[in-house]
C-alpha cells in the first residue's frame, strides 16, 4: 500500500524549485538572506496529487508503522499541493513521551476523537523510581518507543534507496525528545514544581541523568538517520545545528529558575551537537535575556508570538545574531523593525 503513494510523491518532487527553496532557506540560516524586511522564501507551484492521500487517525498511526509513514509523507504531500514554501520533512511522531517512555512511564492514549498525539502518565512508584534512575545505569534503546522510533529510521533508509528525490528532498527530523526539564516533568509530574525549593539537589541529578539518555539518544539517531547536511528543519523552518530542544516546561519557571534548572543542560546538548535551536509555546520573553546566551543556539521558535513581548523577543534573537522563527503576527506588523536585522525574522 505505501509504494503508491511514494510513487506519487516521488514524481511530484521538482528538483528544480526544491533546490531553490533549499538554498533560499540555507542562505536564511546562515544570515545571508536578503537584507531590509523578513524572510519569505518563495512559493513552490502547486502540484496536486494523482491519487487520494487518506487522512488517518493519530491512535492509528502509533499502532501501525505503515500507517505512520503515510500520514508523514502526506504532510509532504499536502505542501505540495499547497505550494507551500518550507521545506518538506518527516519524523517518527509518537508524541513527548518517547524519551519517558525509555525510562518506564506508561503511555496515556488520548480519545481517538480528538486524534491528538499520545503522552505519558508519571512514573508509577513514586519517589522510589525517582531514586532508581539516578542509580541505574542509562536505560536500553530497545525498550518504550525505541523499536518503534528506530523501526521508523530503518524504514525511512529502505524508502530513500529506492526513491531518489525523496531521499534528496525530504528531510528527516530527529523523533521529539523534548528538553532535559521537559522529559523530567513528565517523569516526575507537576510535584517537581514544588521540589525545585525543598530538593533542588535532587532534581539536577535527575536532570544530568536525563541529559546524558539524551546525548546517548541522539547519538543512536543520528547513526541511524545521518543528517543530509549541518542543518535541521524544525517543521520545514530550517535552522543550523542537528537538533531543537523544546523548553516548554520552563515557560511555568521564574527567569532565576531558568538560570539554574533549563538553560545549562540545554548549553550541554546544544554544544554537544553542534549547536541547534530551541522552541517553546507559550510565554517565554522573561527567560529569553539569559536563553540566548547559550553557546550554539543559532535559533529561537516562538509558536505563539501574542502571548510575548516583541519587542523584547526581537532585540534578545535577531539583534544578536541569532534567527526568530515564528507565525505571522498582527502584533509583528506594528513594529518598527528598521533598526533590526529583520532579515533573520522567519515569518510563516
Amino acid at each position: 500500500m505505501l509504494d503508491r503513494y511514494l510513487d506519487d510523491l516521488e514524481k511530484r518532487l521538482d528538483a528544480d524549485q526544491e533546490l531553490a527553496l533549499k538554498k533560499a532557506w540555507i542562505q536564511f540560516a546562515n544570515g545571508e538572506a536578503e537584507k531590509g524586511h523578513p524572510f519569505k522564501p518563495p512559493r513552490r507551484k502547486p502540484s496536486q496529487p494523482a491519487i487520494n492521500w487518506p487522512d488517518i487517525n493519530m491512535n492509528d498511526a502509533i499502532q501501525d508503522e505503515e500507517l505512520m509513514l503515510i500520514s508523514q509523507f502526506k504532510l509532504c504531500s499536502d505542501q505540495l499541493a499547497d505550494g507551500s514554501n518550507k521545506l518538506l520533512s518527516v519524523r517518527g511522531n509518537y508524541g513527548v513521551g518517547i524519551v519517558p517512555s525509555f525510562f518506564g512511564s506508561e503511555p496515556f492514549i488520548m480519545p481517538r476523537e480528538m486524534n491528538c498525539l499520545p503522552n505519558v502518565r508519571p512514573l508509577a512508584g513514586g519517589r522510589q523510581a525517582l531514586q532508581e534512575i539516578i542509580t541505574n545505569p542509562l536505560p536500553a534503546l530497545d525498550q518504550g518507543y525505541g523499536p518503534a522510533i528506530f523501526g521508523f529510521a530503518s524504514c525511512i533508509r529502505e524508502i530513500k534507496q529506492q526513491y531518489p528525490h525523496i531521499a534528496r528532498f525530504i528531510r528527516v527530523d530527529h523523533p521529539d525528545g523534548q528538553g532535559p526539564f521537559d522529559v523530567l516533568e513528565l517523569l516526575w509530574g507537576s510535584d517537581i514544581f514544588v521540589s525545585l525549593y525543598l530538593e533542588p539537589d535532587l532534581v539536577h541529578a535527575l536532570l544530568d541523568k536525563i541529559l546524558s539518555f539524551l546525548i546517548l539518544f541522539y547519538e543512536k539517531w543520528l547513526q541511524e538517520m545521518p543528517p543530509l547536511d549541518s542543518y535541521h528543519a524544525y517543521f520545514g523552518r530550517l535552522h543550523r545545528g542537528l537538533i531543537t530542544i523544546r523548553d516548554d516546561s520552563a515557560t511555568n519557571l521564574s527567569p532565576a529558575l531558568c538560570r539554574d534548572f533549563i538553560h545549562p543542560y540545554d548549553a550541554c546538548l546544544l554544544d554537544h551537537f553542534g549547536g541547534g535551536a530551541i522552541h517553546f509555546c507559550g510565554r517565554g520573553d522573561h527567560f529569553l535575556p539569559d536563553m540566548v546566551r547559550s553557546k550554539g543556539l543559532f535559533a529561537i521558535d516562538l509558536s505563539q508570538p501574542h502571548l510575548n513581548d516583541l519587542t523584547l523577543a526581537i532585540a534578545e534573537t535577531i539583534d544578536r545574531g541569532i534567527h526568530l522563527l515564528t507565525v505571522a503576527d498582527k502584533n509583528l506588523d506594528t513594529l518598527d523593525c528598521s533598526h533590526h536585522a529583520c532579515h533573520r525574522l522567519s515569518l510563516q
